[in-house]
């Protein structure tokens, strides 16, 4: 972390621990003094400027973690419950229930447990617990103060990034109604709209006799296509059903292009040079260059794969680029960017 975020925390970090003293003392239990510590944890986030991905009570194979924040699990106990020994039953039996929900996690998500911790908190103390070389390493509980608060918030902002790829995270976060679908599949749908620029409109022209194909029209317009474009961003009273799914689908081939050159990328760095952390630092024509390599599939060519990227109808939006389409395509590239692709590499079973 840099020197402005570290310096951040510790400020933080000397308000919300007596933040936390003072919830778990007006808690009457756990559930009330869990949802005052989630507040804190959603207002140090924003504070931050950091996107955290939370599953509050989630089901895994050996029960239901209180909270996970993508590769950090928290388990809650009743305010002032937990002893200054870790022999004691109430924190064993909590400590338990975090190496069961990591390792439910770790087959879940199929992560390196290394990467994963976990804490356990009732208001007074904090016990944190990881996974090193295939064994348990579980801290003596530490009175919650300024530096374990520190410690507890560094784990938070650290482990909030790199998420699994895994179906369920990324129909999370590119799926139909999600933000990042919302802005890209809505700009070019505007895009197309309003562009006069024949290349543009003979490729839309194209694609639509193919699909009108493999569709029938007729089907097609029973649709409830309002509905669905509407989960997508787009407000035009009347959306245009083929430029609708023109739009979509130049998304999703985008999205595809672009988790296939991340995976690429990972299997053969440090040959191809520029990952997408670095291409969603670009600016507007640096991105653009970068795309236009992407979809003329130099980029996989100059690695030995031939023929990944064919000549298709989905590279249109770089004969038009503009800002909107510069911050839609950022976007999609800043948000696959935060997935490890560890996840990879490691047995499902």
């Amino acid at each position: 972390m840099g020197l402005e975020i570290e310096e951040e925390i510790k400020s933080i970090a000397r308000t919300l621990n007596k933040q936390i003293q003072d919830a778990a003392a007006v808690s009457h239990n756990e559930a009330e003094f869990r949802s005052k510590a989630s507040r804190m944890i959603e207002e140090f986030a924003t504070k931050m400027r950091l996107t955290i991905p939370v599953r509050e009570e989630y089901t895994l194979v050996n029960g239901r973690a209180d909270a996970v924040y993508n590769r950090l699990v928290i388990e809650y106990e009743a305010p002032g419950s937990l002893r200054p020994d870790n022999r004691h039953r109430v924190n064993q039996h909590a400590i338990e229930q975090v190496k069961g929900y990591v390792g439910g996690l770790v087959r879940r998500e199929r992560h390196r447990p290394e990467r994963l911790a976990g804490v356990v908190l009732d208001g007074s103390y904090f016990i944190f617990i990881r996974s090193k070389e295939g064994s348990w390493h579980v801290d003596p509980p530490v009175r919650v103060d300024d530096h374990s608060t520190e410690h507890f918030l560094r784990l938070l902002a650290s482990l909030s990034t790199e998420l699994a790829l895994i179906p369920e995270n990324l129909v999370r976060d590119f799926g139909e109604n999600t933000p990042v679908s919302r802005k890209a599949a809505s700009t070019f749908y505007d895009a197309l709209t309003e562009s006069p620029n024949p290349k543009v409109k003979t490729l839309f022209e194209q694609w639509s006799l193919q699909f009108s194909e493999v569709c029938n029209y007729a089907e097609v317009s029973k649709l409830d296509v309002q509905s669905f474009a509407r989960a997508f961003g787009i407000r035009e009273e009347r959306a245009e059903p083929f430029r609708l799914f023109f739009s979509i689908h130049t998304y999703y081939a985008s999205f595809i292009k672009l988790l296939a050159l991340q995976i690429v990328h990972y299997y053969t760095m440090p040959k191809l040079g520029t990952d997408l952390r670095q291409a969603a630092a670009f600016k507007s024509e640096q991105l653009k260059a970068y795309l236009q390599r992407m979809e003329q599939g130099g980029i996989f060519r100059e690695l030995g794969i031939a023929n990944l990227l064919e000549g298709d109808f989905f590279g249109w939006y770089l004969d038009i680029w503009d800002e909107a389409i510069y911050q839609a395509l950022k976007e999609i590239v800043a948000s696959l960017a935060n997935y490890s692709l560890v996840t990879l590499d490691v047995d499902p079973e």
